[in-house]
This record gives structure tokens, sequence and C-alpha cells, in this order.
């Protein structure tokens, strides 16, 4: 049993009612702790703090990857003023953060599986959550102990930018790194033969599909939607508006395995009020 949220960047008040939702389950945040056009650096960090010392499990995203050593990838919205804080951070604190998690029969990542990633040798036979999940988190972990390998033969272009790339296509690279980028609503391939949940997409509300939810609400600021995997159940809790945030409503269509959507707006009505005022 599990309750899962989806990108956060930084909403220290969407971060506070993730982890006083049912406190005592398992909580488990889909990645992207970091970069926000809302809150500043500073609310950011103490953002990522507060989830790294609660008893979360917490995934990478890629706005936490491209602050990595060696990254292959930079994300809009990179810090390049706090980008070495941020670096130092999570690397001092790199074995906190997983790849992929399984929980329920769910295979959890940042922004989903896509199919290409079911066809390497190392989960080509994965049939179910759990071992692709495995797959996933061991090869990562061998990743961050060989990232810094390169092959000597190109090291002498490293000077030159053209090469560069070259340079960092011949390093050990995490083979799976779709798992952190990927857009499955522009390119598709979304594996469905394990049920997944995850985040990345910005949408207003969640995806409820057969095989998939897609929890990535960036957009929908005004609230903090989790996915209760014990009672099957999509839960949106307000949050109080900020100037640029987005008003959402609650209509979710509802999937194979989402039996309810419960929405608390104790406030929202008031807080609605407030903002188109």
């Amino acid at each position: 049993m599990a309750i899962i949220v989806g990108d956060i960047h930084g909403n220290l008040e969407k971060a506070k009612a993730f982890l006083d939702y049912k406190s005592d389950d398992l909580h488990v945040a889909l990645g992207d702790y970091l970069d926000s056009f809302i809150e500043p650096p500073k609310i950011q960090l103490k953002c990522l703090r507060m989830l790294m010392e609660s008893n979360s499990v917490l995934l990478l995203g890629n706005h936490e990857v491209h602050y990595l050593k060696e990254s292959p990838h930079q994300s809009p919205g990179y810090n390049r003023e706090y980008a070495r804080i941020f670096e130092d951070i999570l690397e001092a604190n790199i074995q906190r953060f997983r790849a992929a998690y399984d929980v329920d029969g769910w295979l959890l990542s940042h922004a989903g599986v896509n199919s290409g990633e079911s066809q390497h040798d190392n989960t080509r036979r994965c049939k179910k959550a759990a071992t692709f999940a495995k797959a996933l988190q061991n090869e990562f972990e061998n990743y961050l102990l060989n990232r810094f390998n390169t092959d000597d033969t190109f090291a002498k272009f490293s000077q030159n930018d053209f090469y560069s790339s070259l340079v960092n296509q011949v390093k050990n690279q995490y083979r799976h790194l779709s798992i952190f980028y990927n857009n499955y609503q522009e390119n598709g391939g979304i594996f469905y033969d394990i049920e997944q949940i995850f985040a990345h997409n910005e949408n207003n509300q969640p995806k409820v599909k057969r095989t998939f939810i897609a929890l990535g609400t960036t957009n929908c600021t005004n609230s903090c939607w989790l996915y209760d995997t014990t009672a099957s159940e999509l839960v949106q809790l307000p949050l109080r508006p900020k100037i640029g945030r987005v008003i959402c409503s609650s209509n979710v269509k509802v999937g194979a395995r989402l039996t309810r959507c419960v929405f608390e707006a104790n406030q929202v009505r008031a807080w609605q009020g407030a903002i188109n005022g």
C-alpha cells in the first residue's frame, strides 16, 4: 500500500500535504523536486530537504538527473546559478534516491517505461512490475559506479565542441534514460504489458488509462493530486492558489484499476472566489 505523488517542483505546501496524508502509509514521490518558475531556490531546497528527511521513497526526475555529474541531458528550467549547490546535495545523498520502484503491482518511475525499454537484455524477460523495477534500479546503481569511465580512444577529442557529444556517448551511460525524460503524450509507445504510474507530463489533472496513470499535474498547482494504491483511488487535496497558478477541476475519467476519485474541497470555493474576484 502506498500514497504516490507526481512532480513537486519546490512546492513546499504540496510536499507537506503529500507527507501528511495518511502519514502512517508508505509514501512514494515520483521525482522533480527542483526547478520552479514560481518557488525561489531557497524554498526549493527547503522542500527537498524536508522530503529527504522523511521516510518517503524518492525517485529521481529529469530535474534532478540533469544536476548530476556527467548528466547527458539538460531540461528547460535548469538553474545555472544554483546548479553547483543542487549538484552537491544530490551527489552527497544519491543513495537516498531511486530510478524505479514497485508497489502493489504498479511499476513506478518518473516519466514511464516505453516499449523500447522492454527490449534491452536486462528487461526483455521482465513480466512483472517488481522484476522490471529491480532491473532498472540495478542498472542505475551500476551506472553510478561507472559513469566517469571514458574510452581513451575518444578522449583526445574532448576539447573540441563538435566531438564533445561523442565523448559523452562512449561514457558509461544509463541505458534507460527515457524513464526520466520520456513524454508519452508526444512520443507514444508506452509499455502496456505492465501497469504503471508515472508523472513528468504537464497536465491539469491526472490521465487515467487502462494500464497506466499519468500523475504529472504540474499545471494544476491549486491541488495536490495523489494516488492511493490501497483504496485504488485518486485523491485531490486543495492547495492555496498563488499568482499564476492554474485552477483545475476534479473531473477525471475513471480507468480499470481506479474505483473512485476523492476530492477534499473544504477551502477550495473560498480560494477560487478570492482569485476570481
